[in-house]
């Protein structure tokens, strides 16, 4: 990995987040504005709650450019103040979507706006936290970037350079091992992490769940052979993931590959479920 400097770093996230946002965003903001009469207006506080999503839509639209500073904001400070007020300005506006709350049977327009609203207000409290990081490239952070992008590609070669770095001596060559291994550095990461998830079909290796996506891991160890193709047809065949599905988030399978002889991944697959 090239070092990338915090603001190089804070905007090439912003531009990934927002721009995997933004369609959605505007589609559901035209459609809601289209039928305001009938969807929002009738709503407790429904015309504060519809300049609400138009004002969502318009400070989303600022951070789709992959160079944020000078061309949008005059220095990384005003950028990181810009963040700072959408962020005030999405919580500000909680109120009129808890006056809607019913959990009984909620709107679905409170229920996709309020989505929204807590998506990115994760998505901007990342982005400070990236900015915050020294200028040297930490591993770890990487990892969760990587991941939080639907890097897996990149995820996954990060994740073989931390399991290099534990020494020969006592690196055991058991499946158990590199399990527990991954679940202890993604846990201490922060992430959101289940081991032996039970369905009805078995027990997933790991689920990593995000705002707005979940992943799921199969884990298969061999002595020489790349057996990700069968960890991830293992996740297919057992449909591990339609205990998810209800979540309406995207979900994505991945089979991990460990081998005795490199003691590291030696392959993985990886596939969209739904």
């Amino acid at each position: 990995l090239l070092p990338m400097n915090k603001l190089k770093r804070t905007e090439k996230y912003l531009h990934e987040f927002f721009s995997n946002r933004y369609n959605w965003i505007k589609s559901f903001s035209e459609v809601i504005h289209k039928h305001r009469h009938t969807d929002i207006y009738p709503l407790n506080a429904g015309t504060y709650l519809m300049d609400f999503l138009l004002g969502i839509e318009s400070r989303s639209s600022v951070y789709l450019s992959e160079s944020l500073v000078p061309k949008k904001f005059a220095s990384p400070g005003s950028l990181i103040s810009s963040l700072g007020r959408f962020r005030d300005y999405l919580s500000e506006n909680q109120k009129y979507l808890d006056m809607n709350y019913r959990e009984d049977m909620p709107d679905l327009v409170i229920y996709d706006l309020q989505k929204i609203k807590d998506d990115l207000i994760d998505g901007i409290e990342y982005a400070l936290k990236v900015y915050d990081y020294e200028d040297t490239v930490i591993p770890y952070q990487e990892l969760r970037y990587n991941l939080i992008v639907n890097n897996i590609p990149g995820f996954i070669s990060i994740l073989k350079s931390i399991l290099s770095s534990v020494s020969y001596s006592i690196n055991k060559t058991k499946e158990g091992y590199y399990h527990s291994n991954v679940h202890l550095t993604l846990k201490l990461l922060g992430f959101d992490i289940l081991s032996e998830e039970e369905t009805n079909n078995g027990r997933i290796d790991a689920v990593i769940r995000f705002s707005d996506s979940i992943y799921i891991f199969e884990f298969k160890f061999d002595e020489e052979i790349d057996s990700s193709d069968e960890a991830l047809n293992q996740i297919k065949l057992k449909e591990y993931h339609s205990k998810f599905t209800i979540e309406r988030v995207p979900i994505y399978g991945i089979g991990v590959s460990f081998c005795s002889i490199k003691r590291n991944i030696n392959g993985y697959k990886s596939e969209k479920l739904n």
